[in-house]
């Protein structure tokens, strides 16, 4: 079975009927003795059938807690509470089986589990299944069941379970589309502290979708959002601050913040700090740290770093010349339908830098680049036109509707402020 990628779940885990004492530098013998003897008694209740003390022991395993780590026996212990009710081994279990955590990845399994812990009324299963149902994870992806899942834990007053409801209403995903439910389940969940909410707020009031538009109100959202270290609301605030958008323009405050979300991976921020070191906007110009940036944001997929990186090697900023690599990355943002690199990679068709000379594909690209209102596409296309003959036209034509036809629900990678997924 395939192998998903797929965010942890949140486990609800109940009060231990024996306390576990914190395991603290220069921890007297005796807290020691204490210890041990808890986890002895515990042990004990486990053997004897004791439900809830087969769950303790298990996280005991799970947790190296008076024992070495080993998944496999926590697992063990799980499966035995869960096959009497035990809700928080149920989860434990589904986690185990879902993961592959000491046991064989098992997704009917895992399912199994979400679903005697949902019936039991769990908030964590709820939006678990929701999960599942949404992304297809070991089940047909279902909207609609999703958002019933999602329901259930909301009216529980779960965060995550609140904020995923509001994505799915914003989108019309399962449910009807409904801006202002959407909004209503963003701020449920945004003030319990739910990032990916309070992130959607902001982008609703950045927008106007649901909300008036306000970027002093989308400011406040993305600043809780990102001082909770939400990379998504940091490089949303950074971009305010270049846009002077709710607060005073400064490229300086911009930097800042988009070096926070890059230093977490997110591709945005990176291109946009090196697409600021490439033309020297509010940092020094450095073709060295542009290409340091633009790279890692490239190799995730980012349409605007990928041409950004494209222009690099086609100019030799920084690097060798390489029209060959630059046509590579200027084709990879193409594709994903970033209208200049669409016309980039028209003109290295045209005048067979890194490709070969291709006037129906070159012609393509500038159609392309210049159906989404790229000026210098349109004029090279209708230069190109004049000495491209009747059977290439029609090449050409034919060429740009066959990839219109494959790609046209394609989205952009650039600046995108998208509703957010809790993925605790």
């Amino acid at each position: 079975m395939t192998r998903h990628l797929i965010p942890r779940m949140i486990l609800c885990i109940g009060m231990a009927s024996v306390a576990w004492p914190q395991a603290v530098a220069g921890q007297q013998a005796e807290q020691a003795s204490e210890a041990s003897s808890q986890l002895a008694i515990i042990r004990s209740r486990a053997e004897a059938g004791d439900g809830e003390a087969q769950y303790q022991l298990g996280q005991a395993y799970a947790n190296g807690l008076g024992v070495r780590i080993d998944y496999a026996e926590a697992a063990r212990w799980w499966e035995r509470a869960a096959a009497q009710g035990i809700v928080p081994a149920q989860n434990e279990l589904a986690y185990s089986y879902q993961h592959g955590r000491g046991t064989a990845q098992d997704y009917a399994q895992a399912l199994h589990w979400l679903r005697a812990a949902a019936a039991q009324g769990s908030a964590a299963a709820q939006y678990n299944l929701g999960i599942a149902y949404q992304h297809g994870f070991g089940i047909p992806r279902d909207y609609g069941q999703a958002a019933e899942c999602y329901r259930q834990a909301a009216a529980q007053g779960l965060p995550a379970a609140e904020n995923n409801l509001g994505m799915l209403y914003q989108r019309g995903w399962g449910v009807s589309q409904d801006l202002g439910q959407a909004i209503r389940w963003f701020e449920k969940a945004a003030r319990q502290g739910e990032v990916a909410a309070q992130h959607n707020l902001g982008a609703a009031y950045l927008s106007g979708r649901g909300v008036p538009k306000d970027f002093f109100q989308a400011l406040g959202w993305f600043r809780k959002a990102a001082d909770q270290g939400f990379a998504n609301s940091q490089y949303a605030v950074g971009y305010l601050y270049e846009t002077g958008r709710g607060v005073p323009q400064s490229y300086t405050a911009a930097a800042e913040w988009y070096r926070k979300a890059a230093a977490g991976g997110f591709a945005q921020a990176q291109a946009a700090l090196g697409l600021m070191s490439l033309t020297g906007k509010g940092l020094r110009q450095d073709y060295t740290k542009a290409l340091q940036w633009l790279r890692p944001a490239a190799e995730q997929g980012h349409a605007v770093a990928q041409n950004g990186l494209g222009w690099v090697y086609l100019k030799g900023l920084g690097v060798r010349h390489d029209a060959r690599q630059a046509a590579d990355w200027f084709r990879k943002s193409a594709e994903q339908g970033y209208a200049l690199a669409q016309n980039n990679i028209g003109y290295l068709f045209e005048h067979g830098q890194g490709v070969q000379i291709d006037y129906p594909e070159a012609h393509k690209w500038y159609r392309l680049s210049a159906e989404q209102g790229n000026p210098s596409a349109k004029q090279a296309m209708q230069a190109l036109a004049t000495i491209m003959t009747r059977e290439q036209l029609l090449e050409s034509q034919s060429r740009a509707s066959a990839w219109l036809q494959k790609n046209t629900t394609l989205e952009t990678s650039g600046t995108s402020f998208e509703a957010s997924e809790a993925m605790p």
